[in-house]
Formats: C-alpha cells, sequence, structure tokens
C-alpha cells in the first residue's frame, strides 16, 4: 500500500498491511536537506522541500508544517528569535504588564508575522505530496500560545493573582488560533495540536480546567466546523490527570510523551481516541543504537497496537535536531517488521 492508500484506509477503519507510521519531525530535521533552521522558519519553499525530502527518504505516513509553539504568538506581537541550528525561542513577550492583555489584537494569518508562509508553506506540500500522502497541519494549542504571549513565568504567576485577566487573554489566543484555523482549513488538510504547557508537569489539572481547557474546545470545535473531522492533540510531559478532559473536547486523536504509558492510555481512553506514541526522542531516536530503536518499538507496539480506535507509532515528542538519518530508518524499519498485519503476537513478545 501506499501511504495514502495505508491512511485513506485506516480512516474508514478498513484493512491495512502494516501499523501507521509517523515519526515527529519538522524543522529539527532541516540539516537533512544542507539548509539552516534560520531560513526554514521563513521560507515556505525550504519547508515544503524538507517535507519533500523527508517523505521521499522514509515514505511516513503524514507529512506537515508545524506554526512551532511560537508562531501565533509572534504574530501578535512577541518578539522571536530564530538560530541557524536550533528551534525558535521566545526573546520577548508581547504582554509585559497584565494590564496590557486587554490591549492585544488578534492577528491576520494573511499578514502578520510568519503566519502567511506557513500557509504557503502548507499549500506548496500540499500540491506536492497529497496524491502520495496525508498532508497536515499543526499549531501550538490556545494554552501553549498564552505562554509565548506573556512569558511563560507571568503566565504561572498570573493565574493565581489575577485569574480574570488571563481568562481574557485565552479568550484572545483562542480566537487567533481560530483566525488561523479558517484559512488553515481553507487548503484541506487536517489540523492538529502541540500543547506542551498544558502538561501537569507544570499546571494543576484544576488550572488546566479553568485557564487552558475552554479555550481548547473552542478551537477543537471551530476544526471540526471548518474541516469536517476532529483534531489530533500532543501534550508533552505528565498528562494522564486530564486525558478524560481532553478526550471530552472531541479530539480523535492523542499521542502521548515517553514519560506516560501506552497501556495505561490504551486502558483509559482507547476506546474512545486514536492513541498515538511513544518511542523516546532522546534516549532511543536520538542517542539509541538500532537495536534499542528496534527493542523500543516493539515495546509500543506490544503495548499499543490492539486499541480500540487503532494506535499510531510515533516518537514521545519532536526528535532532537542532528539525529543520525540511519536512526530515524531504523525506526521506520522497525514500525514496518513489528507492525505488520496481522500482527504477530510471538515475535512481539521475544526478548
Amino acid at each position: 500500500m501506499t501511504p495514502r492508500e495505508r491512511m485513506d484506509a485506516f480512516a474508514k477503519g478498513e484493512e491495512i498491511d502494516r501499523l501507521i507510521c509517523i515519526p515527529d519531525m519538522g524543522v529539527t530535521m532541516v540539516p537533512f536537506i544542507g539548509k539552516k533552521a534560520s531560513d526554514y522558519y521563513h521560507s515556505a519553499e525550504i519547508m515544503a522541500e524538507l517535507e519533500i525530502a523527508l517523505f521521499e527518504r522514509l515514505r511516513h505516513d503524514s507529512v506537515g508544517i508545524s506554526t512551532s509553539l511560537r508562531g501565533v504568538a509572534e504574530a501578535m506581537g512577541s518578539k522571536v528569535g530564530y538560530p541557524d541550528y536550533g528551534i525558535s525561542y521566545l526573546i520577548e513577550p508581547a504582554v509585559k504588564s497584565v494590564d496590557e492583555i486587554e490591549y492585544l489584537k488578534v492577528p491576520d494569518p494573511l499578514k502578520d508575522g510568519i503566519l502567511p508562509i506557513l500557509i504557503e508553506a502548507i499549500r506548496l506540500t500540499r500540491d506536492a505530496l497529497i496524491d502520495k500522502v496525508d498532508v497536515g497541519a499543526s499549531m501550538s494549542g490556545p494554552f501553549s500560545v498564552a505562554a509565548s504571549v506573556v512569558g511563560t513565568e507571568n503566565l504561572m504567576r498570573w493565574m493565581v493573582k489575577y485569574p480574570e485577566k488571563i481568562h481574557t487573554l485565552m479568550e484572545i489566543v483562542a480566537e487567533a488560533n481560530n483566525r488561523y484555523i479558517e484559512e488553515v482549513a481553507r487548503l484541506g488538510v487536517s489540523i492538529g495540536f502541540a500543547d506542551p504547557v498544558s502538561s501537569t508537569s507544570l499546571i494543576s489539572p484544576k488550572q488546566f480546567r479553568e485557564f487552558s481547557l475552554p479555550a481548547l474546545q473552542k478551537n477543537v470545535d471551530k476544526i471540526k466546523e471548518t474541516t469536517g473531522s476532529a483534531p489530533s492533540i500532543h501534550i508533552c510531559g505528565k498528562s494522564k490527570e486530564i486525558w478524560e478532559d481532553v478526550v471530552n473536547t472531541g479530539i480523535s486523536n492523542f499521542s502521548i510523551d515517553n514519560v506516560e504509558d501506552l497501556e495505561e492510555a490504551k486502558e483509559i481512553m482507547g476506546d474512545r481516541v486514536i492513541i498515538t506514541g511513544n518511542v523516546p526522542p532522546v534516549d532511543v531516536v536520538h542517542l539509541g543504537t538500532k537495536e534499542d530503536i528496534f527493542k523500543s518499538v516493539k515495546e509500543c507496539i506490544r503495548k499499543g497496537h490492539d486499541s480500540k480506535k487503532g494506535y499510531i507509532l510515533s516518537t514521545g515528542c519532536q526528535i532532537p535536531m542532528h539525529t543520525p538519518m540511519e536512526n530515524i530508518d531504523a525506526f521506520m524499519e522497525a514500525g514496518s517488521i513489528y507492525g505488520k498485519y496481522p500482527i504477530n503476537e510471538e515475535l512481539l513478545m521475544e526478548d
């Protein structure tokens, strides 16, 4: 099967030849095409070139373009740094005083920051690959956008000291995300979230429910309304205590960090959403041997393959920059061996 045929059949609940395999890549893979990350972030052509080159090499089951965690925040006025060989980082938040929140402007995704570049990159990637593979767009969840609009430390403090101001902030950010969603939906691709700041490694479940969840719900609803399908979400770090809340927003796919257990996820929410994960991206894919990668892939497939709504083999988070391509080749090879249908249970149980 081609990746496009495989993903289409998977979406319909039809038989496929192997598990869906999607390593979490993006800008960190830009050295593969001999380019700098600083150039990647400002060139739709380089973004598309990378996705095309990775697909031709790996034949993975989905490609996509991400806003990064700071793309929408930059369009709202935050200053972002773009190193040559690293991911973007926040230099200065758009809001430095809590009283500035109400003056924030909702950005125009066709004009502000790098959002127009991202939209063009999605279009170029779609036009080049849509017949061969699923093409998607990833964006930061609203609470993670908020952290880059006001600064993470300020967000943590102001939730306690000025909760009503943070409610206002979240309403503005939710609308900013929705504007971007509307434009991406016109391109006919799937949309998903990365929302690391919503992790219970950073905030309490109560804070998540009060500040993050209502805005996330607005964005999920907008994606369903504009695309006709439910989004995926990835939350870094610990998230088990909010799994029920996130699933209840109406997502279709929950990608969990490698600090969480696939078997637990399968038992708790596998009957309602696709489970995605969670080979360790640093210790295994970046730093490990081929043997380490095969062992970890096999363990993930053993735990997740029989999840009721389906399982997608992926990494527990984004693969770091300068990871040897041979290691990602090994990830895909292991996925095709251990994830081949019908699943060989005995092979998965071997040491």
